[in-house]
């Protein structure tokens, strides 16, 4: 039987029974009260609440009536189990009572608004195909690894230390692997006084907000960006800016001038991936040096962990004078471990634990504990290197399904890093309609718009991250967001008239093809070339430096071109209506909807660059 406490006021005007079964309904509602839980008798709920009996056993009668409660011989009164048919515990199947007012209303200074697409759907890894950055599937986690820091933790010696401390200081362990393990890794050299621990990169912010950003303050933030962070600043009604990126990090201009703290995430831009060059570096240290601003550098794991040419950190360039240094200490565990870290000038370090101690923040000293040992048994280490070489293998996997199923529809800055792709479509495309669309097949990517808070909203690019799901399941996953972008729209999307046919078939394709060279670009920009030789032979060599090379055959089969690779997009063999027009080559599948196109360079244009003064 569980107890059930229910208050009643003898004074209201209500009936002592209208009351009782209000609370008993409310109960069931919320879920207090789940369906077979047992009710106490009439004679204990009238003892415990000062009552009639009678009036207990009325209310009860005309719950069981009303299809709330059922009655069992000689057992008692029960939450009826018809509750639970269409209703899961706790949401309820009807509204309390209604409201006359809600005094909170007046006095809240700012509700949140957090768009609900842009979080992760609560069952995301039961999706087949979770494209999403920063959602971890278990494959990652170092189970056995964190259970070893655990068992270290939880020793008598270690329990009978951290257990006993009350004080808002840190854990002394973490804090010195923090600053022997995880900062050199990015080139930060800091004091035990310059660092405070958090349970993340959100109450970091949080925390750098609440402190530092007053009223009308004037507060950069890159655009695209954190929506998260853009609600902490409207919350502080700072006045934001809202610096546009590129290919090489944010915008360093005049409308940084006059700002007082600049929130960059130099190492790896979320949410595109770019990094910030060395001149830009440079520039905005300068800037921020001239009109005394403050610089929030927050460093995605993907800055240090999964980048292949790791830059150090801003921090490292000028230390605390003028740059704050926030982190998570590891992002695979972040959502279940919840800690990060802050450094900072000691004195600002000092004002952060006051507010932390004020707000009731910070990670638990058993986690805290418990991290330490992660740290200092090479856990952290090893498991970073782990996810830099799985995560590679998933990005290039990725990149090579993008440029196998959609090359035209798509393009890659091939300057992007970190463990997710910033794709951009053509102007016509509406990503947000892609998005709602695969992910009624299971297919989950994340829309541009929710990353910008501006007044521009570009609708036409989308992230994939490849966090949640295995290198195995890339493929089809691009192949399936492929089908759905091509039924989207046919507008956006060159085909074929079957009724007016213009490509080449039979012998008067093999001549056009036959010992010419054929230039063309990755969907992620890389240029690559084939050599088509008149034996049926394919020499294909991609990339700046021809790093990339494969061989293959081709043969005509009536109207189709046929080719196939020893290794390249998956050794499949590819048939294509071949259309030439000019120097120009497209390829169309044999639904007739363009698969790519490119530069053709005939035989005799090639023998014309081997004979010299042929030019002239």
């Amino acid at each position: 039987m569980r107890a059930a406490t229910f208050y009643i006021d003898y004074d209201a005007a209500e009936s002592l029974q209208t009351q009782l079964r209000q609370r008993i309904i409310d109960a069931i509602v919320v879920g207090s009260l789940q369906p077979g839980d047992r009710l106490p008798s009439s004679r204990k709920l009238a003892q415990d609440l000062g009552i009639a009996r009678n009036t207990v056993t009325l209310t009860y009668q005309q719950l069981v009536a009303d299809g709330y409660l059922t009655g069992r011989e000689r057992s008692g009164v029960f939450v009826s189990d018809a509750l639970l048919e269409g209703v899961r515990p706790g949401e309820g199947r009807g509204a309390r009572a209604p409201v006359a007012r809600r005094p909170w209303r007046a006095r809240a200074q700012t509700l949140v608004r957090i768009e609900p697409e842009g979080r992760p759907p609560p069952s995301w890894d039961l999706n087949p195909y979770p494209f999403l950055d920063s959602s971890y599937d278990t494959s990652l986690a170092p189970r056995s690894e964190w259970r070893d820091a655990v068992r270290a933790a939880l020793s008598a010696a270690e329990f009978n230390e951290w257990g006993q401390d009350a004080t808002e200081m840190d854990d002394r362990r973490l804090v010195h692997e923090i600053r022997t393990k995880a900062l050199p890794r990015r080139g930060v050299q800091a004091n035990a006084d310059e660092i405070l621990i958090t349970s993340g990169a959100r109450e970091s912010m949080s925390l750098i907000c609440r402190a530092l950003v007053s009223r009308n303050a004037k507060v950069v933030i890159e655009e695209p960006g954190f929506p998260d962070l853009h609600q902490l600043l409207r919350l502080q009604r700072a006045a934001v800016t809202h610096q546009p990126v590129d290919g090489a990090g944010i915008v360093v201009d005049g409308r940084l001038d006059g700002a007082d703290l600049i929130f960059v995430t130099p190492g790896c831009h979320y949410p595109t991936g770019a990094r910030l060059s060395t001149p830009r570096r440079k520039a905005l240290l300068e800037l921020a040096d001239r009109e005394e601003s403050l610089v929030v550098e927050y460093d995605l794991p993907a800055s240090g962990g999964f980048a292949d040419r790791a830059a150090p950190a801003l921090f490292s360039m000028v230390g605390s004078s003028r740059v704050v240094y926030l982190a998570d200490l590891c992002d695979v565990l972040s959502p279940a471990l919840g800690v990060g870290f802050i450094v900072a000038d000691p004195e600002l370090i000092r004002e952060l634990r006051k507010l932390r101690t004020v707000t009731g923040g910070g990670a638990p000293r058993s986690v805290q504990r418990i991290a330490s040992f992660f740290l200092s048994l090479g856990h952290y280490d090893a498991l970073l290197a782990r996810q830099h070489r799985v995560l590679r293998e998933r990005l290039n996997a990725l990149r090579d399904a993008l440029n196998y199923y959609l090359p035209q529809l798509v393009a890659i800055d091939p300057r992007s890093n970190g463990s997710a792709m910033w794709v951009e479509g053509p102007a016509s495309l509406s990503a947000r309609l892609l998005a709602n669309e695969a992910a009624k097949r299971g297919v989950l990517i994340e829309a541009s718009d929710r990353f910008y808070c501006g007044e521009e909203k570009p609708d036409n690019m989308f992230r994939m991250g490849v966090t949640g799901l295995g290198k195995e399941k890339i493929r089809e996953g691009v192949a399936l967001l492929s089908k759905v972008l091509q039924g989207l729209s046919s507008p956006m999307i060159d085909r074929l008239d079957p009724n007016h046919p213009t490509w080449l078939t039979g012998e008067a394709l093999a001549r056009r093809l036959a010992g010419s060279r054929l230039l063309c670009r990755t969907a992620y920009g890389d240029p690559y070339e084939i050599d088509v030789l008149p034996d049926g032979t394919l020499v294909g060599r991609a990339g700046y430096a021809h790093e990339d090379c494969d061989t293959g055959t081709w043969w005509i089969e009536g109207e189709y071109w046929c080719r196939r690779w020893e290794s390249w997009s998956y050794g499949d063999v590819a048939k294509f209506l071949t259309v030439v027009d000019g120097e120009e080559i497209r390829w169309y599948r044999s639904d007739m909807v363009l698969f790519n196109r490119g530069i053709l360079r005939s035989a005799e244009e090639l023998e014309q660059r081997l004979v010299p003064g042929s030019e002239k």
